[in-house]
Protein backbone atom coordinates (compact mmCIF):
# COMPACT_ATOMS: atom_id res chain seq x y z
CA UNK A 1 0.00 0.00 0.00
CA UNK A 2 1.34 3.50 -1.00
CA UNK A 3 0.16 6.78 1.52
CA UNK A 4 0.62 9.95 -0.13
CA UNK A 5 0.84 12.47 2.86
CA UNK A 6 1.04 15.82 2.58
CA UNK A 7 3.24 17.65 4.89
CA UNK A 8 1.36 21.09 4.64
CA UNK A 9 2.92 24.44 4.43
CA UNK A 10 3.94 24.87 8.23
CA UNK A 11 6.06 23.09 10.74
CA UNK A 12 2.59 22.03 12.63
CA UNK A 13 0.37 21.18 9.85
CA UNK A 14 0.71 17.55 9.92
CA UNK A 15 -2.56 15.94 10.95
CA UNK A 16 -3.35 13.36 13.51
CA UNK A 17 -4.20 10.76 10.83
CA UNK A 18 -1.22 11.25 9.15
CA UNK A 19 1.02 10.63 12.20
CA UNK A 20 -0.82 7.91 12.73
CA UNK A 21 -0.48 6.41 9.23
CA UNK A 22 3.01 7.27 9.52
CA UNK A 23 3.61 5.29 12.58
CA UNK A 24 1.88 2.02 10.75
CA UNK A 25 4.14 2.10 7.71
CA UNK A 26 7.03 -0.11 6.90
CA UNK A 27 8.83 2.33 5.54
CA UNK A 28 8.69 6.09 5.11
CA UNK A 29 10.15 8.50 2.55
CA UNK A 30 9.79 12.43 1.87
CA UNK A 31 10.53 14.53 -1.22
CA UNK A 32 11.27 18.46 -1.36
CA UNK A 33 11.71 18.50 -4.86
CA UNK A 34 8.71 20.09 -5.58
CA UNK A 35 8.56 22.99 -3.45
CA UNK A 36 9.92 24.50 0.36
CA UNK A 37 8.34 23.25 3.19
CA UNK A 38 8.84 25.58 6.88
CA UNK A 39 9.95 22.76 8.95
CA UNK A 40 12.03 20.13 10.22
CA UNK A 41 12.08 16.57 9.01
CA UNK A 42 13.85 15.22 12.18
CA UNK A 43 11.30 16.57 14.28
CA UNK A 44 8.77 14.38 12.34
CA UNK A 45 10.72 11.58 12.87
CA UNK A 46 10.66 12.25 16.52
CA UNK A 47 6.97 12.54 16.37
CA UNK A 48 6.57 9.24 14.15
CA UNK A 49 9.15 7.14 15.87
CA UNK A 50 9.98 6.38 12.11
CA UNK A 51 13.05 7.24 9.86
CA UNK A 52 12.53 9.23 6.67
CA UNK A 53 14.77 9.06 3.96
CA UNK A 54 14.78 12.11 0.95
CA UNK A 55 14.03 11.24 -2.39
CA UNK A 56 15.35 12.80 -5.54
CA UNK A 57 13.23 13.44 -8.13
CA UNK A 58 14.39 10.47 -10.06
CA UNK A 59 13.62 8.43 -7.29
CA UNK A 60 9.94 9.44 -7.47
CA UNK A 61 9.62 9.08 -10.82
CA UNK A 62 10.99 5.97 -10.94
CA UNK A 63 9.25 2.50 -10.09
CA UNK A 64 11.03 1.99 -6.84
CA UNK A 65 7.92 3.66 -4.21
CA UNK A 66 5.97 1.16 -6.45
CA UNK A 67 7.84 -1.67 -6.24
CA UNK A 68 8.46 -1.50 -2.11
CA UNK A 69 4.43 -0.66 -2.39
CA UNK A 70 3.54 -4.28 -3.58
CA UNK A 71 4.05 -6.16 -0.28
CA UNK A 72 4.29 -3.28 2.35
CA UNK A 73 3.14 0.22 3.75
CA UNK A 74 4.83 2.73 2.42
CA UNK A 75 4.52 6.48 2.55
CA UNK A 76 5.83 9.16 1.03
CA UNK A 77 5.95 12.73 2.39
CA UNK A 78 5.42 16.16 0.34
CA UNK A 79 5.32 19.53 0.87
CA UNK A 80 1.78 21.03 1.14
CA UNK A 81 -0.98 19.04 0.06
CA UNK A 82 -0.05 15.81 -1.69
CA UNK A 83 -2.07 16.39 -5.22
CA UNK A 84 -0.46 20.13 -5.35
CA UNK A 85 2.08 18.39 -7.91
CA UNK A 86 0.88 16.41 -10.77
CA UNK A 87 3.99 14.14 -10.58
CA UNK A 88 2.34 12.21 -7.14
CA UNK A 89 -1.01 11.25 -9.46
CA UNK A 90 1.15 9.75 -11.76
CA UNK A 91 1.91 7.35 -9.15
CA UNK A 92 -1.62 6.94 -8.03
CA UNK A 93 -2.33 5.95 -11.56
CA UNK A 94 0.62 3.29 -11.57
CA UNK A 95 -0.45 1.83 -8.57
CA UNK A 96 -4.11 1.75 -9.78
CA UNK A 97 -2.77 -0.64 -12.78
CA UNK A 98 -1.03 -2.71 -10.72
CA UNK A 99 -3.76 -3.53 -8.09
CA UNK A 100 -2.23 -1.43 -5.21
CA UNK A 101 -4.12 0.14 -2.80
CA UNK A 102 -3.24 3.82 -2.11
CA UNK A 103 -4.83 6.68 0.16
CA UNK A 104 -4.42 10.27 0.24
CA UNK A 105 -3.76 11.94 3.35
CA UNK A 106 -4.53 15.68 2.47
CA UNK A 107 -3.22 18.91 4.26
CA UNK A 108 -3.27 22.62 3.57
CA UNK A 109 -1.23 23.59 0.38
CA UNK A 110 -0.90 26.68 -1.16
CA UNK A 111 -4.07 26.95 -3.69
CA UNK A 112 -6.24 27.71 -0.48
CA UNK A 113 -3.74 29.70 1.69
CA UNK A 114 -4.19 32.40 -1.00
CA UNK A 115 -7.40 33.44 -0.04
CA UNK A 116 -6.09 34.87 3.02
CA UNK A 117 -5.22 37.61 1.08
CA UNK A 118 -8.94 38.89 0.38
CA UNK A 119 -8.97 37.92 -3.42
CA UNK A 120 -11.54 34.85 -4.31
CA UNK A 121 -10.53 31.56 -5.12
CA UNK A 122 -13.14 31.10 -8.14
CA UNK A 123 -11.62 33.91 -9.80
CA UNK A 124 -8.43 32.50 -10.41
CA UNK A 125 -7.24 31.73 -14.06
CA UNK A 126 -4.52 29.00 -14.82
CA UNK A 127 -1.74 28.89 -11.95
CA UNK A 128 1.93 30.01 -13.56
CA UNK A 129 5.30 29.31 -12.37
CA UNK A 130 8.62 31.06 -12.82
CA UNK A 131 11.95 29.49 -13.35
CA UNK A 132 14.66 30.52 -12.21
CA UNK A 133 16.83 32.41 -15.10
CA UNK A 134 19.45 30.05 -17.21
CA UNK A 135 21.26 30.75 -19.85
CA UNK A 136 19.68 30.05 -23.53
CA UNK A 137 16.63 29.22 -21.23
CA UNK A 138 13.84 32.24 -20.79
CA UNK A 139 9.85 30.75 -21.69
CA UNK A 140 7.67 33.66 -22.52
CA UNK A 141 4.63 31.49 -21.58
CA UNK A 142 4.48 32.55 -17.87
CA UNK A 143 3.89 36.36 -18.91
CA UNK A 144 1.85 34.63 -21.49
CA UNK A 145 -0.73 33.17 -19.17
CA UNK A 146 -1.24 36.53 -16.73
CA UNK A 147 -1.45 38.34 -20.05
CA UNK A 148 -4.60 36.40 -20.85
CA UNK A 149 -6.14 35.87 -17.34
CA UNK A 150 -6.03 39.66 -16.96
CA UNK A 151 -8.13 39.94 -20.32
CA UNK A 152 -10.59 37.69 -18.83
CA UNK A 153 -10.82 39.74 -15.59
CA UNK A 154 -8.82 37.12 -13.56
CA UNK A 155 -6.29 36.37 -11.06
CA UNK A 156 -3.20 34.83 -11.53
CA UNK A 157 -1.32 32.90 -9.14
CA UNK A 158 2.04 33.07 -9.88
CA UNK A 159 4.26 30.03 -8.20
CA UNK A 160 8.47 30.51 -7.93
CA UNK A 161 11.10 28.15 -8.55
CA UNK A 162 12.29 26.44 -5.97
CA UNK A 163 14.72 28.95 -3.81
CA UNK A 164 13.56 31.45 -5.65
CA UNK A 165 12.71 34.70 -3.77
CA UNK A 166 10.06 37.19 -3.75
CA UNK A 167 12.30 39.96 -4.78
CA UNK A 168 13.60 37.98 -7.41
CA UNK A 169 10.12 36.85 -8.97
CA UNK A 170 9.43 40.67 -9.16
CA UNK A 171 12.29 41.06 -11.15
CA UNK A 172 11.67 38.94 -13.28
CA UNK A 173 8.42 40.84 -13.83
CA UNK A 174 9.52 44.17 -14.00
CA UNK A 175 9.71 44.86 -17.64
CA UNK A 176 6.36 43.89 -18.20
CA UNK A 177 4.20 44.62 -15.35
CA UNK A 178 6.60 47.23 -13.23
CA UNK A 179 3.47 49.87 -12.95
CA UNK A 180 0.96 46.75 -12.62
CA UNK A 181 -0.42 46.12 -8.76
CA UNK A 182 0.82 42.93 -7.07
CA UNK A 183 0.38 40.88 -4.36
CA UNK A 184 3.79 38.99 -2.41
CA UNK A 185 3.22 36.13 -0.27
CA UNK A 186 5.73 35.22 2.03
CA UNK A 187 5.90 32.09 4.24
CA UNK A 188 2.11 31.58 3.71
CA UNK A 189 0.37 29.46 6.10
CA UNK A 190 2.68 30.07 8.48
CA UNK A 191 3.49 32.51 11.93
CA UNK A 192 5.88 34.58 10.23
CA UNK A 193 3.84 35.21 6.85
CA UNK A 194 4.22 38.43 5.16
CA UNK A 195 1.13 39.87 2.78
CA UNK A 196 2.22 42.67 0.86
CA UNK A 197 0.05 44.49 -1.73
CA UNK A 198 1.24 47.24 -4.33
CA UNK A 199 3.41 47.71 -7.75
CA UNK A 200 5.82 45.83 -8.86
CA UNK A 201 7.73 48.66 -9.20
CA UNK A 202 7.25 49.79 -5.15
CA UNK A 203 7.65 46.50 -3.74
CA UNK A 204 10.54 45.55 -5.57
CA UNK A 205 12.33 48.00 -3.43
CA UNK A 206 11.34 46.43 -0.64
CA UNK A 207 14.10 44.46 1.70
CA UNK A 208 11.81 41.96 3.45
CA UNK A 209 10.29 40.53 0.73
CA UNK A 210 13.70 38.55 -0.29
CA UNK A 211 12.26 35.31 1.19
CA UNK A 212 11.02 32.40 0.04
CA UNK A 213 9.07 30.13 -0.14
CA UNK A 214 6.40 32.81 -1.71
CA UNK A 215 4.48 33.04 -4.46
CA UNK A 216 2.96 36.33 -6.42
CA UNK A 217 -0.85 37.03 -7.13
CA UNK A 218 -1.18 39.36 -10.05
CA UNK A 219 -4.96 40.50 -9.67
CA UNK A 220 -7.99 40.50 -12.51
CA UNK A 221 -10.91 42.31 -12.30
CA UNK A 222 -11.74 43.36 -8.46
CA UNK A 223 -14.99 42.88 -6.57
CA UNK A 224 -15.62 45.53 -4.31
CA UNK A 225 -14.86 43.46 -1.13
CA UNK A 226 -11.59 42.65 -2.67
CA UNK A 227 -10.13 46.33 -2.71
CA UNK A 228 -11.16 46.44 0.93
CA UNK A 229 -9.69 43.34 1.92
CA UNK A 230 -6.35 44.25 -0.35
CA UNK A 231 -6.24 47.57 1.75
CA UNK A 232 -5.10 45.39 4.36
CA UNK A 233 -2.06 45.13 2.87
CA UNK A 234 -0.89 48.06 1.97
Amino acid sequence: MLYLIGLGLDKNDLSLKAVDAIKNCDSVYCEFFTSNWNGDIKNVEKITGKRIDELKREEVESSFLIKESKNKFIALLTPGDPLTATTHFELILECEKQKIKTEIIHSSGIYTAVAETGLHLYKFGRTTTLPKPQEKFNPSSPLEIIKENKKSGLHTLVLLDIGMTAAEGMKMLYDDFKDEEIVVCCNLGSRNQIIKYGTVNSLVKEKGLNQSPSVLIVPGNLHFKEEEALKLWM
